[in-house]
């Protein structure tokens, strides 16, 4: 069975406006309890700000959060996925893409987000299942 991207993806992702400060956007973001938020500009997604933005881009250069625009901090463009990619594929982008998180497109509409967790809890549950297929061959006496 082959799993896609939309049966993976959590859509309790978080967005806000590129032109809202820096501060504004981590406080939300720590509201939300989310590592990262997808930017828009004019209710377009553009780019994806997290966590590292903010340490290497305001934090390491201690720069004023209060100053600086969130579209600022984000990368662009968004890498993402079409809501019917297999998951060996996502993992595929994400892996060469050098990123934990994917946005999953449906038409030009963010429908959610797959993170590198994500992706983990997949594995997981099939090791697990793996593990008690196992377990029940090895306790039958042959």
């Amino acid at each position: 069975m082959v799993l896609k991207a939309r049966e993976v993806m959590h859509t309790d992702f978080l967005v806000v406006d590129g032109d809202i400060t820096a501060l504004e956007a981590a406080k939300r973001m720590a509201e939300a309890h989310k590592g990262y938020a997808i930017v828009s500009e004019g209710g377009k997604p553009v780019g994806i700000v997290t966590e590292w933005d903010f340490l290497e881009k305001v934090v390491a250069r201690e720069a004023d959060p209060k100053g600086i625009r969130i579209r600022e901090l984000a990368s662009a463009p968004l890498v993402g996925c079409d809501k019917e990619t297999p998951t060996e594929e996502v993992v595929e982008l994400m892996v060469s893409k050098g990123i934990r998180r994917l946005i999953v497109m449906d038409k030009d509409t963010v429908v959610g987000v797959i993170t590198s967790k994500d992706i983990l809890a997949i594995f997981k549950k099939y090791v697990d299942e793996i593990s008690s297929i196992v377990a029940r061959f090895s306790a039958t006496p042959f």
